[in-house]
């Protein structure tokens, strides 16, 4: 009788506990929509509102629905992302939305964590409801514009999708309007969902391989360090064969390429030089940490063990091999400031800072050549270098040259850790661009006077200008040219002060403001 009684008592106690859990959490969630209805006197749970034909057909993501004050009007909606659903508390009230609060979801860190961010949800405050929210990548145009969060395009739309399904049920409970559909999950043709296979294309022909056959090459394993350019190391212990072994059985040696340019199925791109695959063995790696790589990795992701994060591709979707990479021979080392002086600076939000930034667009407009065989090379403070198609920086790609870590590259599919962070200079096959505030920190100097003096034949060499014994230079400013022999452009110094270069040959100032540096043919 005793042990009958224990047992009616635990189980009393696990229906209570479970009770308590339950409305504990669901006063968090009414506490939060009190939050948005700080003047209401009755909020009441609404569980079974989609049990009407139209609202579960139309709005299937609406969850729950909470009725304050005698009205219908705030939702908690479902939407899959990335990597699972997002759940998205959104409050309205006669014509707008007040706000939203992002309740739970499962999408990646670093980036995609954002749409929790204060910025992001304060996008969606006293918008009009009378037409469904529109994500646009860079700039709103419209009131129901919503600017996406830069590299989580999938996750920014899975919010906008739960936030249109709650409008429109809104509008049909309270006011009989019936609206379009809002699926629950963001359509796949907004992203390369292919996670089973990928391509390696060459002049004449290409490959696809599926994720079992990558299995059946020879495999190499080992241990690898990941840094990316947030300086944060990952070790991890990979597996997959090398791309130059894949390749022996397609009858192909990567050493007759130039290069090979990876691109994810996320639209990042990558190109990996011919240097870096001498001493790189390429990784197809299928396994980390002897488990299979995560889907939103898949088909495989790029191991690269001597370089940075940047050429860790994930999701790797195409390789394509390079023949002919157009040389550098740079012959123009430009200031970056004078040469983006009557170009109009674009302010780009990037995760929650508005900073001035200018289109690599606009920048290419202002060379006499821009080869398209060529590549767009940039250079950072620490060291690394990345290569970009002369077609991907035409469109919306961007320098940032304000704020934490300018001057950085930055575009709406750039993720966190891809960026190329404090950058001295980047260039085409014949123009570079420095900026002389980080270049001071890489190449030799002398103090002078409280200043540093860079010497300009490491600018020059550090900016990729090479020369030969004939070669003579012309610096160029803003009121005059002023020709140099090599001797004595090796002579010479640059001196950096509030936003310009000034020349000096040994210690006499020749040049103030100084726009250029050109090399002439012997």
């Amino acid at each position: 009788m005793k042990r009958k009684y224990i047992i009616i008592f635990l189980l009393m106690l696990l229906v209570t506990g479970s009770l308590f859990y339950i409305l504990n959490d669901a006063s968090e969630e009414e506490e939060a929509v009190r939050f948005f209805y700080p003047d209401a006197k009755r909020v009441i749970l609404i569980k079974d509102i989609n049990d009407d034909l139209y609202s579960s057909l139309y709005f299937p993501g609406v969850k729950r629905a909470y009725e304050v004050d005698g009205k219908v009007c705030a939702f908690v909606v479902s939407c899959v992302g990335y990597n699972g659903p997002v759940e998205v508390l959104a409050a309205l009230d006669d014509d707008k939305l007040i706000g939203i609060k992002i309740l739970s979801h499962e999408e990646s860190p670093d980036y995609a964590e954002h749409i929790e961010y204060d910025y992001f949800l304060n996008r969606f405050k006293d918008l009009p409801i009378n037409k469904y929210l529109n994500l646009v990548v860079l700039d709103k145009e419209n009131h129901e514009d919503i600017i996406q969060i830069t590299g989580a395009t999938i996750s920014s739309q899975a919010v906008v999708n739960a936030v249109n399904g709650a409008i429109g049920l809104y509008m049909y409970m309270n006011y009989n309007v019936k609206m379009s559909k809002v699926p629950d999950v963001v359509p796949q043709e907004t992203w390369q969902k292919d996670i089973n296979s990928f391509a390696i294309n060459w002049e004449g022909g290409s490959v696809r391989i599926d994720t079992e056959e990558i299995k059946e090459y020879e495999q190499v394993e080992m241990d690898v360090v990941l840094i990316n350019t947030t300086g944060t190391e990952t070790k991890m212990h990979v597996k997959g064969p090398t791309l130059r072994h894949v390749l022996e059985k397609e009858g192909i040696d990567l050493s007759e390429y130039a290069g090979i340019g990876v691109t994810g199925r996320d639209g990042y791109y990558t190109l990996i030089d011919r240097d870096k695959l001498e001493v790189n063995d390429i990784i197809l790696t299928w396994q980390v940490n002897r488990k299979n790589i995560k889907d939103e990795d898949k088909p495989v992701r790029l191991s690269v063990p001597l370089e940075l994060g940047p050429y860790w591709v994930k999701m790797v979707a195409n390789i394509d091999l390079y023949k002919d990479i157009s040389p550098k021979d740079i012959d123009k080392v430009h200031m970056f400031n004078p040469l983006t002086r009557d170009i109009e600076p674009y302010y780009y939000e990037y995760y929650g800072s508005k900073d001035k930034a200018f289109e690599v667009g606009k920048i290419l407009r202002k060379f006499d050549e821009v080869d398209e065989k060529g590549f767009f090379t940039m250079a950072a403070t620490d060291g690394l270098e990345k290569n970009e198609t002369i077609s991907l920086v035409r469109q919306r790609y961007f320098i940032k040259v304000e704020g934490d870590n300018a001057p950085m590259n930055i575009s709406p599919n750039f993720k966190l850790g891809m960026n190329v962070k404090n950058m001295t200079h980047f260039s085409t096959t014949k123009d570079a661009v420095i900026f002389p505030e980080k270049m001071v920190e890489v190449v030799r100097t002398k103090s002078i006077e409280g200043k540093e003096w860079m010497l300009l034949e490491d600018v020059l060499l550090t900016a990729g200008m090479r020369w030969n014994e004939g070669n003579k230079f012309t610096a160029v400013g803003m009121d005059k040219e002023i020709n140099l022999s090599l001797e004595e452009m090796l002579n010479c110094y640059l001196i950096y002060k509030d936003g310009q270069a000034s020349l000096y040959n040994k210690d006499k100032e020749i040049m103030t403001d100084l726009i250029r540096i050109e090399k002439n043919e012997t």
